[in-house]
């Protein structure tokens, strides 16, 4: 059990290099829940599977990666649990960064917690709640509402 858990919570993390819906999604049961946290960001409410999809969606709009690389995973065999460590650091598609796409200002790493509750197979996450780099989203917020605008921009032109 301790194995396939892990190797989950391996495949869950591998799922964020291309944003792939299909793959996040055939990680999950069909009513799992994903849930942003600390509540002080103000991020958005639980989201279903649809509701994630979307959001990958809205993503791969700006992002063309978001390598995620596990720092650590611990597995709690009898809850059926693993938790990950890990940094993350979005890929920016060029044409969103404006007129300087090599600037500092489109680097970020971001440091995560994922805490993954799985089915008895402990093949499907049933709820994943997400830690967030509260300083950190700050950041990222701002830079994908600045790439969100150039979109916008070239978009409209």
């Amino acid at each position: 059990m301790s194995s396939a858990l892990r190797e989950t919570a391996t495949r869950f993390i591998s799922a964020f290099k291309d944003l792939s819906t299909e793959d996040h999604l055939a990680l999950r049961t069909s009513d799992c829940l994903h849930i942003f946290a600390p509540a002080s960001l103000n991020l958005p409410a639980p989201q279903s599977n649809d509701a994630f999809a979307e959001h990958l969606g809205r993503l791969r709009l700006i992002i063309e990666h978001f390598p995620v690389t596990a720092k650590e995973i611990h597995v709690n065999e009898p809850c059926h649990q693993a938790v990950i460590w890990a940094t993350g650091q979005p890929e920016f598609r060029s044409e969103v960064m404006g007129k300087d796409p090599i600037a500092e200002s489109w680097k970020y790493t971001g440091e995560y917690v994922f805490i993954l509750d799985l089915d008895d197979t402990c093949l499907k996450i049933k709820r994943i709640v997400e830690f967030l780099d509260s300083k950190g989203t700050e950041k990222l917020l701002r830079m994908t509402a600045k790439a969100r605008e150039n979109l916008e921009t070239l978009n409209v032109a």
